[in-house]
Protein backbone atom coordinates (compact mmCIF):
# COMPACT_ATOMS: atom_id res chain seq x y z
CA UNK A 1 0.00 0.00 0.00
CA UNK A 2 1.39 3.62 -0.52
CA UNK A 3 0.18 6.57 1.10
CA UNK A 4 -0.66 9.85 -0.66
CA UNK A 5 -1.07 13.54 1.39
CA UNK A 6 -4.70 14.94 -0.30
CA UNK A 7 -4.10 17.66 -1.45
CA UNK A 8 -7.01 19.02 -3.52
CA UNK A 9 -7.93 18.69 -7.26
CA UNK A 10 -9.18 22.09 -9.14
CA UNK A 11 -13.04 20.64 -10.11
CA UNK A 12 -15.37 17.54 -9.74
CA UNK A 13 -13.57 17.26 -13.55
CA UNK A 14 -10.23 16.63 -12.85
CA UNK A 15 -11.47 14.08 -10.18
CA UNK A 16 -13.67 12.11 -13.09
CA UNK A 17 -10.25 12.47 -15.34
CA UNK A 18 -8.11 11.09 -12.65
CA UNK A 19 -9.99 7.57 -12.37
CA UNK A 20 -10.38 7.70 -15.96
CA UNK A 21 -6.47 7.54 -15.87
CA UNK A 22 -7.05 4.44 -13.27
CA UNK A 23 -9.16 2.87 -15.61
CA UNK A 24 -7.16 2.58 -18.67
CA UNK A 25 -4.11 1.88 -16.55
CA UNK A 26 -5.59 -1.09 -14.14
CA UNK A 27 -7.16 -2.75 -17.59
CA UNK A 28 -8.85 -5.43 -15.67
CA UNK A 29 -6.68 -5.34 -12.67
CA UNK A 30 -7.68 -5.44 -8.93
CA UNK A 31 -7.63 -1.85 -7.48
CA UNK A 32 -7.84 -0.64 -3.68
CA UNK A 33 -8.28 2.88 -3.13
CA UNK A 34 -9.08 4.93 0.64
CA UNK A 35 -9.44 7.81 2.42
CA UNK A 36 -8.01 7.92 5.92
CA UNK A 37 -7.98 9.68 8.80
CA UNK A 38 -4.82 9.49 10.55
CA UNK A 39 -3.72 11.68 13.30
CA UNK A 40 -6.08 14.60 12.39
CA UNK A 41 -4.61 13.97 8.64
CA UNK A 42 -6.63 12.72 5.40
CA UNK A 43 -4.42 10.32 2.89
CA UNK A 44 -5.35 9.08 -0.03
CA UNK A 45 -4.38 5.03 -0.37
CA UNK A 46 -3.77 2.88 -3.03
CA UNK A 47 -3.51 -1.04 -2.77
CA UNK A 48 -2.96 -3.53 -5.49
CA UNK A 49 -1.65 -7.47 -5.95
CA UNK A 50 0.46 -5.93 -9.00
CA UNK A 51 3.21 -4.02 -7.48
CA UNK A 52 3.80 -2.55 -10.80
CA UNK A 53 0.34 -1.22 -10.60
CA UNK A 54 0.39 -0.25 -7.40
CA UNK A 55 3.43 2.18 -7.77
CA UNK A 56 1.95 3.49 -11.09
CA UNK A 57 -1.52 3.80 -9.51
CA UNK A 58 0.02 6.12 -6.77
CA UNK A 59 2.53 7.58 -9.03
CA UNK A 60 -0.45 8.86 -11.12
CA UNK A 61 -2.21 10.36 -7.86
CA UNK A 62 0.42 12.39 -6.71
CA UNK A 63 1.10 14.27 -10.07
CA UNK A 64 -2.61 14.71 -9.96
CA UNK A 65 -2.79 16.01 -6.50
CA UNK A 66 0.88 17.38 -5.99
CA UNK A 67 1.33 15.08 -2.82
CA UNK A 68 3.81 13.16 -1.75
CA UNK A 69 4.03 9.09 -1.93
CA UNK A 70 4.21 7.45 1.28
CA UNK A 71 4.43 3.57 2.17
CA UNK A 72 1.08 2.76 3.97
CA UNK A 73 2.34 -0.91 5.01
CA UNK A 74 1.25 0.15 8.66
CA UNK A 75 -2.12 0.75 7.56
CA UNK A 76 -3.05 -3.57 7.27
CA UNK A 77 -0.58 -3.90 10.04
CA UNK A 78 -2.69 -1.94 12.38
CA UNK A 79 -6.00 -3.65 10.98
CA UNK A 80 -4.30 -7.08 11.35
CA UNK A 81 -3.11 -6.03 15.22
CA UNK A 82 -6.64 -4.43 16.33
CA UNK A 83 -7.99 -5.77 19.87
CA UNK A 84 -10.93 -3.62 18.78
CA UNK A 85 -12.18 -2.50 15.17
CA UNK A 86 -15.61 -2.34 13.27
CA UNK A 87 -16.51 -2.20 9.65
CA UNK A 88 -19.83 -1.97 7.16
CA UNK A 89 -20.59 -2.16 3.48
CA UNK A 90 -22.20 0.58 1.44
CA UNK A 91 -24.34 -0.52 -1.00
CA UNK A 92 -24.62 2.58 -3.87
CA UNK A 93 -28.11 2.92 -4.44
CA UNK A 94 -30.17 5.42 -6.40
CA UNK A 95 -31.96 7.96 -4.43
CA UNK A 96 -33.85 9.50 -7.57
CA UNK A 97 -32.91 12.72 -6.64
CA UNK A 98 -33.63 15.44 -9.65
CA UNK A 99 -30.54 17.61 -9.62
CA UNK A 100 -28.06 18.87 -12.69
CA UNK A 101 -26.33 15.99 -13.13
CA UNK A 102 -27.04 12.90 -14.46
CA UNK A 103 -25.51 10.54 -11.60
CA UNK A 104 -27.41 10.35 -8.49
CA UNK A 105 -26.13 12.45 -5.75
CA UNK A 106 -25.96 16.14 -4.36
CA UNK A 107 -23.95 17.25 -7.12
CA UNK A 108 -24.14 20.83 -6.13
CA UNK A 109 -21.29 20.60 -3.56
CA UNK A 110 -18.60 17.91 -2.97
CA UNK A 111 -20.60 14.72 -1.83
CA UNK A 112 -17.14 13.57 0.23
CA UNK A 113 -16.96 17.34 1.84
CA UNK A 114 -18.83 15.33 4.89
CA UNK A 115 -16.89 12.54 4.57
CA UNK A 116 -13.43 14.33 4.68
CA UNK A 117 -14.67 16.24 8.10
CA UNK A 118 -15.65 13.38 9.32
CA UNK A 119 -12.30 11.58 8.77
CA UNK A 120 -9.57 15.07 9.77
CA UNK A 121 -11.75 14.81 13.03
CA UNK A 122 -11.59 11.04 13.68
CA UNK A 123 -9.97 10.49 17.20
CA UNK A 124 -6.22 10.73 16.78
CA UNK A 125 -5.30 7.71 18.74
CA UNK A 126 -7.87 5.71 15.77
CA UNK A 127 -7.41 4.59 12.21
CA UNK A 128 -10.63 5.13 10.11
CA UNK A 129 -10.81 4.64 6.41
CA UNK A 130 -13.27 4.66 3.77
CA UNK A 131 -12.02 1.95 1.12
CA UNK A 132 -13.37 1.48 -2.36
CA UNK A 133 -12.41 -1.78 -4.14
CA UNK A 134 -12.60 -1.72 -8.19
CA UNK A 135 -11.97 -3.77 -11.05
CA UNK A 136 -12.14 -1.98 -14.22
CA UNK A 137 -14.66 -2.97 -17.05
CA UNK A 138 -15.12 -1.99 -20.56
CA UNK A 139 -16.93 1.60 -21.63
CA UNK A 140 -14.96 3.54 -18.83
CA UNK A 141 -16.80 1.29 -15.69
CA UNK A 142 -15.87 -0.24 -12.97
CA UNK A 143 -16.97 -3.46 -10.92
CA UNK A 144 -17.45 -1.63 -7.38
CA UNK A 145 -17.47 -2.56 -3.17
CA UNK A 146 -17.63 -0.18 -1.01
CA UNK A 147 -16.65 -0.31 3.15
CA UNK A 148 -16.18 1.33 5.90
CA UNK A 149 -13.77 0.57 8.74
CA UNK A 150 -12.40 1.95 11.67
CA UNK A 151 -9.45 0.60 14.85
CA UNK A 152 -9.05 2.00 17.52
CA UNK A 153 -11.48 3.09 20.87
CA UNK A 154 -15.34 3.83 19.81
CA UNK A 155 -14.31 1.88 16.61
CA UNK A 156 -18.36 1.44 15.83
CA UNK A 157 -19.26 4.93 16.41
CA UNK A 158 -16.71 6.33 13.89
CA UNK A 159 -17.80 3.92 11.11
CA UNK A 160 -21.39 4.71 11.75
CA UNK A 161 -20.11 8.54 11.95
CA UNK A 162 -18.10 8.50 8.60
CA UNK A 163 -20.68 6.10 6.86
CA UNK A 164 -23.95 8.43 7.32
CA UNK A 165 -21.60 11.18 5.82
CA UNK A 166 -22.58 9.04 2.47
CA UNK A 167 -26.62 9.45 3.13
CA UNK A 168 -27.12 12.20 0.40
CA UNK A 169 -25.22 10.30 -2.26
CA UNK A 170 -27.26 7.26 -1.92
CA UNK A 171 -26.29 4.23 -0.19
CA UNK A 172 -27.38 1.35 2.15
CA UNK A 173 -25.53 -0.41 4.71
CA UNK A 174 -24.48 -3.73 5.10
CA UNK A 175 -23.01 -4.93 8.66
CA UNK A 176 -20.94 -7.92 7.70
CA UNK A 177 -20.80 -10.79 10.64
CA UNK A 178 -17.12 -11.40 10.21
CA UNK A 179 -16.14 -7.70 11.38
CA UNK A 180 -12.11 -8.50 11.31
CA UNK A 181 -12.20 -10.28 8.08
CA UNK A 182 -14.20 -7.61 6.29
CA UNK A 183 -11.61 -4.80 7.46
CA UNK A 184 -8.91 -6.83 6.53
CA UNK A 185 -10.55 -7.26 2.89
CA UNK A 186 -11.03 -4.04 2.40
CA UNK A 187 -7.70 -2.60 3.28
CA UNK A 188 -6.14 -5.11 0.89
CA UNK A 189 -8.82 -4.06 -1.50
CA UNK A 190 -10.22 -7.09 -2.30
CA UNK A 191 -13.86 -7.26 -3.96
CA UNK A 192 -16.40 -8.08 -1.45
CA UNK A 193 -20.49 -9.16 -1.91
CA UNK A 194 -22.44 -7.28 -2.74
CA UNK A 195 -20.57 -5.70 -5.55
CA UNK A 196 -22.24 -3.53 -8.63
CA UNK A 197 -20.87 -1.93 -11.77
CA UNK A 198 -20.80 1.64 -12.45
CA UNK A 199 -19.26 3.98 -14.54
CA UNK A 200 -16.53 6.35 -13.44
CA UNK A 201 -18.69 9.33 -12.99
CA UNK A 202 -20.71 7.29 -10.38
CA UNK A 203 -17.27 6.06 -8.79
CA UNK A 204 -16.10 9.62 -8.37
CA UNK A 205 -18.79 10.19 -5.89
CA UNK A 206 -17.01 7.51 -3.42
CA UNK A 207 -13.80 8.30 -4.16
CA UNK A 208 -11.82 11.23 -4.96
CA UNK A 209 -9.22 14.01 -3.79
CA UNK A 210 -11.08 17.25 -1.98
CA UNK A 211 -11.98 20.12 -4.40
CA UNK A 212 -9.84 23.60 -4.30
CA UNK A 213 -13.11 25.18 -3.52
CA UNK A 214 -13.24 23.27 -0.09
CA UNK A 215 -11.73 26.17 2.06
CA UNK A 216 -12.67 25.04 5.71
CA UNK A 217 -10.96 21.79 5.28
CA UNK A 218 -7.51 23.80 5.68
CA UNK A 219 -7.55 23.34 9.32
CA UNK A 220 -7.66 20.45 11.04
CA UNK A 221 -9.79 19.97 14.46
CA UNK A 222 -7.42 21.15 16.67
CA UNK A 223 -6.32 24.25 14.32
CA UNK A 224 -3.28 23.34 12.97
CA UNK A 225 -2.93 22.66 9.22
CA UNK A 226 -3.56 19.41 7.24
CA UNK A 227 -2.61 17.99 4.36
CA UNK A 228 -6.01 19.40 2.67
CA UNK A 229 -4.53 22.36 1.45
CA UNK A 230 -3.06 23.62 -1.94
CA UNK A 231 0.41 25.13 -2.28
CA UNK A 232 1.08 26.71 -5.63
CA UNK A 233 0.41 29.24 -8.03
CA UNK A 234 -3.66 29.61 -8.42
CA UNK A 235 -4.07 27.30 -5.26
CA UNK A 236 -5.34 27.22 -2.04
CA UNK A 237 -2.50 28.55 0.62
Amino acid sequence: MYLVEAFPVPTPADAERLLADLWQLTSGRGLGLFLLGIANRVMLGVTAAHSGVEEAVASIIADQCGGAVEPGWMVPAMVDAATELAAVNLVPTDRHIAVESRTFGWQRSDPLRGTFLALINAPPSMLVGVSISLRALPDLAFVLSVGVFAVGPSAVTQVARVASTFGGTGIRLRRPILQRRAAQRMVRGVLRRPASVHRIEVVALFWHPPYGSDLDLQTNASGGSSPIGYLGPGRLS
